[in-house]
């Protein structure tokens, strides 16, 4: 089985893949992202978004009497 490996210090295995939550938070004390990196040399794969709104906010139009 195919293992990835880091493209900048070679490390290899899915263990060397971890994320960490960003300090940026929610109002509610939620990450808004988690960071995907390399635990050996800290290279990042990648942010992925973490806390999204779960209401749709709906515009509010307001017409003037005519």
């Amino acid at each position: 089985m195919a293992e990835p490996k880091c493209p900048e210090c070679d490390a290899a295995g899915m263990s060397h893949i971890v994320s960490k939550e960003s300090t940026e938070r929610s109002k509610t004390k939620q990450p808004w992202f988690l960071v995907v990196h390399c635990d050996q040399c800290g290279h990042i794969y990648g942010v992925l978004a973490k806390h999204t709104f779960s209401q749709p906010v709906t515009p509010k139009l307001t017409l003037p009497n005519l």
